[in-house]
């Protein structure tokens, strides 16, 4: 019996040749409303901080040019785009996180972004995840929420981003949805101070995000062609994206947050 696929395997694997420049889109979108949500809940320079699914560390490196050196860990399964952290007083560690025998340490702040939502086992590693708080520690954990693509107007944008999901759902585990049940888990595991934000860039007004979506279809081609999307659907969509009065929506980030109760 084959092991399931699963994220970064074959499917947005770092060795793809344009998975840097996709994986910088998304830190282009999103960096900037992560960074107001973890100044916003009090981030501080003592705190220990552990980032999980780093990516290409444009987070990591901002967090360690705001904690004390030595203060922040940056973990991925594939930490080929990390090695630049080192010169920022980062430590980097290339793990999977989805072991069990997988235990970083304590930190005053975990924090994963766009990770759980693409892991079948995203409940028992969210419970891990809080085992590797520090009493009082904060949790952070976004990911997306499916938003506007499947209700679209246009067709084949319609049909595209539909198919979309519903590949990477079969192919990789993901679930687009799964950010919706944060606030009920995190309550669930005993974490206080529980809250919830949201960002949604628009297609065709965020270059970054125009970025990330157009790499992302190119990447899956193949895998929604062969689950049965119509090459000439998915040609529409890929045009439709390129015109330069395209406004539409694919996800927000939804962004979860709780803290472990102190020690009285």
């Amino acid at each position: 019996m084959h092991e399931a696929e699963r994220y970064g395997d074959k499917l947005f694997a770092a060795s793809h040749s344009n998975e840097s420049d996709r994986l910088s889109g998304l830190a282009d979108t999103f960096d900037p409303a992560s960074r107001r949500n973890l100044l916003a809940l009090g981030l501080d320079a003592r705190w220990s901080c552990l980032d999980v699914g780093a990516g290409t560390g444009t987070l990591s490196g901002w967090l360690a040019s705001v904690a004390s050196p030595g203060q922040v860990t940056a973990v991925d399964r594939d930490a080929r785009f990390l090695g630049h952290l080192a010169d920022r007083g980062a430590t980097v560690i290339e793990a999977d996180i989805t072991d069990p025998a997988f235990h970083p340490g304590r930190f005053d702040l975990v924090h994963a972004r766009f990770v759980l939502m693409h892991l079948r086992d995203r409940e028992e590693v969210l419970r891990r995840m809080v085992s590797w708080l520090r009493p009082g520690g904060l949790l952070v954990v976004s990911d997306a929420l499916a938003v506007g693509g499947e209700t679209s107007p246009h067709e084949a944008y319609r049909r595209t981003i539909t198919g979309y999901w519903h590949m990477i759902a079969e192919t990789i585990g993901s679930d687009r949805h799964c950010a919706a049940q944060y606030p009920r888990a995190f309550t669930e595991l005993g974490l206080r101070d529980v809250g919830m934000d949201t960002h949604l860039p628009v297609v065709g007004l965020d270059a970054g995000f125009d970025r990330f979506l157009a790499l992302t279809l190119e990447q899956a081609r193949d895998r929604m062609l062969a689950a049965g999307l119509p090459e000439a659907v998915l040609d529409e969509a890929v045009k439709h994206l390129a015109h330069p009065l395209t406004r539409e929506s694919f996800f927000a980030m939804a962004t979860c947050w709780g803290r472990t109760p102190t020690v009285s």
